[in-house]
């Protein structure tokens, strides 16, 4: 007999014990962060292609050969400027007879039938040089890629639309050099809607104010427009409110250690989608308590209970009788 009594003590503490750290878990106060002060930048997020604003293909304006190349691609030129130099057809075939009868030949003939001029149509950036000395053109090759300027065709969801308006800056970075921050403004709100996979967005063309050397056609870009900044606010982390913005929310406050937090209508601002503007309710380093989980107390009644130790089995008191 006491045997089976020291055995139901011992199985009646290890329950109490269970029972005990499952209350104690169930009042585990929560995470505790406190209102800080700072700045706080609103955006809107996008995604987006560099590319020239006008693009011209500059084409041969006779059948021929080309004799020189003068500009290359990368470089600037201006409206009018010669690009490279070509033979027509006819030019090229009596230079080649020429060589047979020597330099002076060829010289006097150069002078006498002078070679066509490429000449850019405007002004802008040579992003492309398709030919090479000695090659053959048709009037439909495609010599030079000329664009005006880079900007940068940025795609924005619908919902966010509102947000933006013209001549708004926005931060841009490209992926191939994703450290270097280039500001670009709003210089057009697309009226078309694009449609992919029932995403319904606008295209919004930015210009950069000043264009990085380092940027190319074809790149893909990041572009942060900035909605709103506000500086030396209060805020606290965006996930103490469930990412709740603009507007009423509550939030438990601790005024006094040692005792529980008591429930504070606060209101608030803008959010960067890490750190949410505090505008009423709060003081700079109070301290807010996130509740933790709410862990369901033990119960009884299970393989470890007493009442399964001691009469789980019929004849259990048989073996009292030794």
């Amino acid at each position: 007999m006491n045997a089976v009594l020291k055995c139901s003590l011992a199985a009646c503490g290890a329950a109490l014990l269970l029972a005990g750290c499952g209350h104690s878990s169930a009042k585990s106060m929560g995470q505790k962060v406190q209102v800080q002060r700072g700045d706080i930048r609103q955006v809107v997020q996008a995604t987006g292609q560099v590319e020239p604003l006008n693009k011209v293909s500059i084409l041969p304006p006779v059948t021929g050969r080309i004799d020189k190349i003068l500009v290359m691609e990368g470089e600037t030129v201006k409206k009018g400027q010669v690009l490279a130099l070509m033979s027509s057809s006819d030019r090229a075939a009596i230079l080649d007879n020429a060589a047979a009868e020597g330099p002076a030949v060829v010289k006097q003939w150069e002078e006498e039938y002078k070679a066509t001029p490429i000449i850019a149509p405007t002004s802008g950036l040579i992003i492309a040089r398709n030919v090479v000395t000695g090659q053959t053109v048709a009037a439909d090759t495609d010599m030079y890629d000329l664009s005006d300027r880079l900007v940068v065709f940025a795609d924005v969801d619908e919902t966010d639309l509102g947000k933006i308006h013209m001549n708004q800056v926005a931060d841009c970075t490209v992926e191939a050099y994703p450290n270097k921050v280039f500001e670009a403004a709003v210089s057009l709100i697309g009226h078309q809607a694009i449609k992919v996979n029932n995403v319904i967005s606008y295209q919004i063309n930015l210009e950069p104010k000043k264009v990085p050397g380092e940027l190319r056609a074809g790149m893909t870009a990041d572009v942060n427009f900035i909605v709103q900044i506000k500086k030396d606010v209060l805020w606290i982390p965006n996930f103490a409110v469930k990412g709740m913005q603009q507007g009423a929310a509550k939030v438990k406050v601790l005024t006094t250690p040692g005792k529980p937090p008591e429930d504070r209508d606060i209101v608030l601002g803008i959010s960067d989608g890490v750190k949410v503007e505090v505008v009423s309710g709060l003081d700079e380093g109070e301290t807010i308590v996130i509740p933790g989980l709410d862990l369901p107390k033990a119960q009884t009644g299970g393989p470890m209970s007493m009442s399964g130790s001691t009469t789980g089995r019929p004849g259990g008191g048989g073996g009292g009788g030794r």
